[in-house]
């Protein structure tokens, strides 16, 4: 097998495992936390943004590409069709949202772009402002979409809350697991 397909099949499988772990965590996080919703589309504890950070820092762009499609999938079943550009513009404001942060945030040499080098003030850097972004950009297209039943000036705070919240926790959780399994090998 050639260089090439092998590199692109890599990249293809990580894009969708990054897409199911996306929408997995979306309904474990619909599952655990439905009584903090705000509105729809909007929690207060928002786990998936922790991934789009993870996911993002690991994989690059092919972490992007699956948010994105992990996006779609979820949009589907929630916009039920009504508005496919929704959805779309949705799933490309969730996925490559952070993805540009973090390219941004590089280029002004603001993060690390190897994760060993990267230090807790850089993570919460680009927690902070991807969590912004992405509630921003949601709201926008929220807004020039038409989307019926929201008011982008109150639901940004609770979506940026949420994103920041829920990317805290799943972070510090990996930190967590990561240094249980570091102590015991």
């Amino acid at each position: 097998m050639s260089p090439l397909i092998q590199r692109t099949l890599q990249k293809t499988a990580l894009t969708l495992i990054s897409a199911v772990l996306f929408v997995g965590f979306f309904k474990f996080n619909d599952w655990i936390f439905h009584t903090l919703e705000h509105s729809r589309g909007v929690n207060w504890v928002f786990l998936p943004a922790g991934f789009r950070v993870i996911l993002v820092l690991v994989l690059g762009l092919p972490g992007a590409l699956g948010l994105m499609l992990g996006s779609w999938f979820i949009d589907w079943e929630v916009i039920d069709g009504s508005n496919p550009l929704l959805g779309l513009l949705n799933g490309v404001a969730g996925g490559l949202t952070p993805w540009v942060v973090m390219k941004y945030l590089h280029k002004h040499h603001w993060l690390s772009e190897q994760l060993q080098k990267l230090d807790p003030l850089q993570l919460l850097n680009l927690t902070l402002i991807s969590s912004a972004a992405s509630a921003v950009a949601h709201q926008l297209v929220w807004l020039l979409m038409d989307r019926p039943n929201i008011n982008v000036w109150v639901d940004v705070w609770p979506m940026f809350f949420g994103n920041v919240t829920g990317a805290l926790l799943m972070l510090y959780s990996f930190k967590f697991a990561l240094d249980r399994l570091r102590i015991k090998t």
